[in-house]
């Protein structure tokens, strides 16, 4: 598992979003690293697999797997919204995939 915890993950989306806003590719490619590895470190956990903590989980990986692939397309705006997915899916606690409002 990873340095972070559960609420640091939190602290760190909301600070990727900033970095994101900022143009900041290095310091956003590192903390979607850690919240990545975190992610993963929860999803090869013991978690019930049909549980609202892995769904939760599951949910916020795909959003920042599509931040790390919009970084790497160097699409700052599409990643601040994959971003904002991604702290909307680790925000909510029932683990029920989000619609987006938008």
């Amino acid at each position: 598992m990873s340095r972070l915890d559960f609420s640091q993950v939190t602290a760190n989306i909301r600070e990727l979003i900033v970095h994101l806003e900022r143009g900041n590719a290095s310091r956003s490619e590192a903390i979607v690293a850690d919240v990545s590895l975190f992610l993963k470190g929860l999803l090869k956990s013991k978690m019930d697999p049909q549980g609202a903590a892995m769904n939760r989980a599951q949910q916020t990986m795909f959003a920042i797997d599509e931040v790390r692939l919009m970084l790497a397309e160097q699409n700052f705006r599409s990643a601040t919204v994959a971003a904002r997915d991604a702290r909307k899916e680790w925000n909510n606690p029932s683990g029920v995939q989000s619609r987006k409002d938008e």
